[in-house]
């Protein structure tokens, strides 16, 4: 029998667990337990060969860690599990952090910012939100590379959402001479001015279903509403009307590569709100114009069209 914890999940992140096989000519029943308290049980009996394979570990371990849209420490994006086999333990403890997918930029699942990326832009003194774990240094570079200043972010052993805008982290002489920071060892952003004032800023859970941010260029407005028509008292009477408006996220010229990823980020993720008049505003992503062009990637763009979740919000 291999039962390891290690060999569930190779990696420290939930979506990158495989099978289970066990061998032995008896039926068996398989637990897994987080943080001491038991979220799986089940019953297993062997095939023709005395094998048995345990499917779906990475699903039971990505639905039972999320993230939130909020800043600070993320306790439930990260649980304690082991394995237990006819009631005794067959696994060491294991730190596994919430993933629905798998990145294909981090195979050994090594990573300690929790984002697709590995190069991004951020506009000084605008948020850009960003989630670690562990401790993780922040530095800011000259256009030379010559480092200018160093803050360090997170929390040991725990999943940290915080604002890594350059202008609230380091002081204004600093972000005047610097071109880029980066974050860890993983993630380099470039820092560029503001491109557009109608410029829209959104977060979202993202392939690690913690918090992270992307700014729109612009977004553009669809008026529409659904509504049912019936007679009543011998006149034609509209009720039940409904906004069905669909918004439009422009991205404007992408520079870089990562930045589409992140995009398709938004599109696959379970829960985003957009910034609109001083608050938060949940939305419901609908569909994408994505044009990436693969051999020069100079003007690719994105379009990502969403809804209101709250069908008589408009905004």
């Amino acid at each position: 029998m291999n039962s390891s914890l290690a060999y569930v999940s190779p990696t420290k992140f939930a979506a990158d667990a495989e099978d289970i096989l066990y061998q032995g000519n008896r039926t068996i029943t398989f637990a897994i337990k987080k943080d001491g308290a038991k979220i799986l049980e089940e019953t297993y009996t062997p095939d023709a060969d005395a094998m048995i394979r345990i499917r779906g570990i990475a699903d039971v371990l990505s639905q039972s860690l999320y993230g939130s849209l909020g800043m600070s420490r993320q306790p439930s994006a990260l649980g304690v599990f082991s394995l237990w086999v006819n009631g005794a333990r067959v696994s060491a403890e294991q730190t596994i952090l919430s993933s629905r997918m798998k990145n294909p930029r981090d195979p050994g699942g090594d990573k300690v910012v929790m984002g697709v990326a590995a190069e991004r832009c951020a506009t000084p003194y605008y948020p850009f939100y960003v989630t670690v774990y562990g401790e993780v240094a922040v530095t800011l570079h000259a256009p030379s590379g010559t480092p200018l200043a160093t803050v360090t972010v997170g929390e040991e052993s725990q999943v940290y959402t915080l604002n890594a805008d350059p202008g609230g982290l380091f002081d204004g002489t600093n972000v005047a001479r610097a071109a880029y920071m980066t974050v860890g060892d993983e993630l380099k952003v470039w820092l560029v001015p503001l491109a557009c004032a109608d410029s829209v800023q959104v977060r979202f859970l993202n392939r690690y279903d913690v918090m992270e941010s992307l700014t729109a260029a612009w977004m553009e407005e669809k008026p529409s509403t659904k509504d049912d028509v019936s007679v009543m008292g011998g006149m034609r009477t509209r009720f039940d009307v409904r906004s069905s408006t669909e918004y439009t996220l422009a991205s404007g010229p992408l520079r870089f590569d990562d930045e589409y990823d992140t995009w398709q980020d938004l599109l696959t993720s379970r829960k985003a709100q957009v910034y609109w008049r001083g608050q938060w505003v949940d939305i419901i992503v609908t569909k994408s114009n994505y044009t990436r062009r693969r051999r020069a990637f100079h003007g690719s763009q994105v379009e990502v069209s969403f809804q209101t979740a709250n069908p008589n919000m408009t905004l």
